[in-house]
């Protein structure tokens, strides 16, 4: 087999060989342009290098994950080939796979909660974006290792990914031989071995990993491959409970559907599973009161916190019917609705105990006749109240009223209801101008707002200075009868011991008719100080040959000592950026605040970039100093309701696919403050929304006319059983006028209630 240890792939340098599969490798290497950052790189090994099919899934493979954005899908950092090696290149994730982490511990319900429901995440998003991953297994369930909290969760590896559209026409129906199926036995559907690949394929994998989650072991497990298909394909499914009698039974059920060996007794989408293994782990999310619930167990749920946003939803009609005068109306009762034949129970038999206390009472006071008088009466038509129904007689007439008590009878009416709530990913990217239901993808932007500043502040450096060499000019005079030449750098000396040359050749004519020849040079001192600064003649003397002059004319000048002096140094210009940024940043922040809309949000704090300039160059000899700093503030921002409304979409459409369709919402979803899960620097970032509704099963006004019809005049245990059979009745009360067992006759004495339930996640 090839090895890469050391070699180079393009901008990567290949360290270890991190894990080996039947047709690829996975390597730890360095990002060369990155500072070296750690990253994974795979590449097809062996024949299969060559081989046109398998280069051509690897390159899809990269095209596959390339357009994938979630946060809990391994990002793709670059696709290539070097010297005929194909390779991907992925962010390194050093926490292992969850297969590694299973061996070392076995998590508790809460990690594997966590765990799961991002890995839920994920599925659920390439599902959304029409992909079916083929191969999920614990191996390719990477664990990214948290300071605290459970582990960040990664899905890899997508080279057997399949689009929801994509069929294989020559397998598909066919059986395949089994050591030839594509996937990973231990986790394969069985309806792979037949070439039928869908997304409830996924979520039979998804039931497999949750087994091994909760016990550590694979559900069906053997050395050879294909005895382990044919467990799947005919062994009965296992439940983890059986293994460890502390898991739920509820999450036992949960795998159970998850990997029925039908796909259509399988949970329809990620949302139900999800949804069922919610419910396992923390009680039922749904509100339903059952035919036979007793209506005192009936819970009236408070209103949702008010710092929730509430997502405004056009709805074709009211969740409930408009009200009907006096019979049906809609009304919130108390807290609680205590049952009216137990209330009256109650107080029968705290006359009772009266009853027997007064002969004691009696004792005490010596005329206490006037108090006696006023109990025996309620005491006597309780009691005419009560007798007739222990002793099965009936002394007052059907709706006789005691006492001018209402002959009006009061049923309470709860509908069935159920509570839907998600936990949605979005994706907003300043790259998109729309919103995309299908990939959870929203836009965004990035605000920025730039400010300028300047100071002037004394400078602190010191530099030295070298002296300077005095300069001025050389006359000769020439009284030979031949020409002189004086080359460059040609010294001569004055009286006072200033050394001072030339600084070019100069040609001297001859003397002619009696006039001496003449000739000027440039010169200067050859040491640089004021030294040089020779006065005028200074240099009056003979200076090469016979009969040729030097003198100067003029005094050099030019000439300085060497000394210390104050210059710009880099500390001055640093500490007025500091300081004029710390003054900046609070204005930029503020004005950034000033530039959102009041429905968008910041993903997170401004970052800032600073650059600074300033009237002299470090080391420049000067006093002062002038700096200015312009500040750069960025931020990406989001639209709040835009947030919202995309969940609420998404939650209808979850609906509508989990519930029959007479259910309607109640009111609009209630949406939590979403989170920013994980923000790049292009502007991409991810957000966490948790919503949830009430959908209530619609009870309208012909429905219950029909009632009255049928249980006016009944007795109340017929009138009960009647109610809680019909369609959409989750719970139901009676309550009767005094003295009564029936309801009246008349269907205008009977007024039918409402009673609305409220949603709570």
């Amino acid at each position: 087999m090839l090895s890469l240890e050391g070699k180079q792939l393009g901008n990567y340098e290949v360290v270890r060989r991190i894990r080996v599969g039947g047709m690829g490798a996975v390597y730890e290497g360095k990002q060369r342009t990155a500072f070296d950052r750690r990253v994974a790189i795979k590449v097809i090994l062996g024949d299969y290098a060559t081989d046109p099919e398998m280069r051509r899934r690897f390159a899809r493979e990269a095209r596959t994950i390339a357009r994938l954005h979630h946060p809990h899908i391994l990002p793709l950092i670059e696709f290539g080939e070097t010297q005929g090696v194909l390779f991907l290149v992925m962010p390194f994730i050093d926490g292992g796979t969850l297969t590694s982490h299973l061996r070392h511990s076995l998590p508790d319900l809460s990690e594997v909660a966590a765990i799961y429901q991002q890995l839920l995440d994920a599925v659920e998003y390439a599902h959304d974006a029409g992909l079916i991953h083929r191969d999920i297994k614990s191996s390719n369930v990477l664990l990214e290792q948290r300071r605290s909290g459970p582990p960040y969760v990664y899905l890899a590896d997508f080279g057997l990914v399949r689009t929801a559209r994509q069929t294989e026409p020559e397998q598909v129906g066919k059986p395949i031989p089994l050591d030839q199926v594509p996937g990973t036995p231990h986790y394969m559907a069985p309806e792979q071995t037949h070439g039928i690949v869908t997304p409830l394929t996924d979520i039979y994998a998804l039931g497999v990993l949750l087994y091994q989650m909760l016990t550590g072991e694979l559900p069906y497990n053997d050395g050879d491959d294909i005895k382990v298909i044919q467990m799947h394909l005919y062994a009965p499914i296992p439940s983890p409970c059986e293994h460890d009698a502390s898991i739920p039974p509820e999450l036992g059920e949960v795998v159970r559907t998850a990997m029925a060996k039908r796909p259509e007794e399988r949970y329809k989408n990620v949302a139900e599973l999800r949804a069922a293994f919610l419910a396992a782990m923390h009680g039922p999310i749904a509100i339903v009161q059952e035919d036979d619930s007793p209506l005192e167990e009936l819970q009236i749920l408070p209103p949702p916190p008010k710092q929730r946003a509430s997502l405004p939803l056009m709805q074709d009609e009211p969740p409930f019917p408009a009200p009907v005068p006096r019979r049906v109306r809609n009304v919130t009762p108390p807290p609680a609705i205590r049952d009216p034949e137990r209330l009256r129970i109650t107080e029968v038999a705290r006359n009772r105990q009266r009853i027997t206390e007064e002969p004691v009472r009696r004792k005490r006071k010596r005329s206490r006749l006037p108090l006696v008088a006023t109990m025996a009466v309620p005491i006597v038509l309780l009691t005419l109240i009560i007798m007739p129904r222990i002793l099965g007689i009936g002394l007052f007439p059907v709706g006789f009223p005691v006492l001018g008590a209402s002959p009006v009878a009061t049923i309470y009416v709860t509908a069935k209801s159920q509570v839907v709530q998600n936990r949605y990913v979005l994706t907003a990217s300043p790259q998109v101008q729309t919103v995309d239901l299908a990939t959870h993808t929203i836009p965004d932007r990035i605000a920025q707002v730039t400010l300028t500043g300047g100071s002037t502040v004394k400078t602190t450096g010191i530099v030295s200075l070298t002296g300077t060499q005095s300069h001025g000019t050389v006359l000769f005079i020439n009284g030979s009868i031949l020409p002189i030449t004086i080359p460059a750098q040609f010294i001569l000396t004055t009286s006072t011991g200033v050394r001072i040359r030339t600084t070019q050749m100069v040609e001297i004519p001859p003397r002619t008719e009696g006039q001496n020849g003449q000739g000027s040079a440039p010169a200067q001192a050859v040491n640089p100080g004021i030294s040089g600064n020779i006065a005028a003649h200074a240099l009056d003397a003979t200076c090469c040959s016979n009969g040729v002059s030097a003198t100067n004319p003029n005094p050099f000048v030019g000439g300085t000592d060497g000394r210390k002096v104050q210059a710009v140094a880099q500390a001055d210009i640093d500490n007025a950026k500091n300081v004029l940024t710390a003054k900046l940043q609070p204005e930029v922040a503020q004005q950034l605040r000033k530039v959102l809309s009041s429905d968008e949000l910041m993903a997170g704090q401004p970052t800032y970039n600073a650059t600074v300039s300033s009237d002299s160059p470090v080391g420049t000899q000067a006093d002062k100093v002038q700096v200015s700093v312009t500040l750069t503030g960025s931020v990406v921002v989001y639209n709040r309701n835009m947030v919202s409304r995309v969940a609420g979409q998404l939650l209808t459409q979850q609906a509508a696919k989990t519930l029959s369709s007479p259910y309607v919402l109640q009111g609009t979803p209630v949406i939590d403050m979403p989170t920013v899960v994980q923000q790049r620097d292009d502007g991409l970032i991810y957000l966490s929304v948790s919503v949830h509704g009430l959908w209530v099963y619609p009870l309208s006004r012909d429905q219950m006319r029909q009632w009255l019809q049928s249980i006016k005049g009944a007795a109340s245990e017929a009138a009960l059983a009647y109610i809680r059979i019909q369609t959409g009745v989750g719970a139901v009360q009676i309550d009767l006028p005094n003295g009564t067992d029936r309801l009246p006759s008349s269907v205008d004495d009977i007024n039918i209630v409402l009673v609305s339930v409220q949603a709570t996640p």
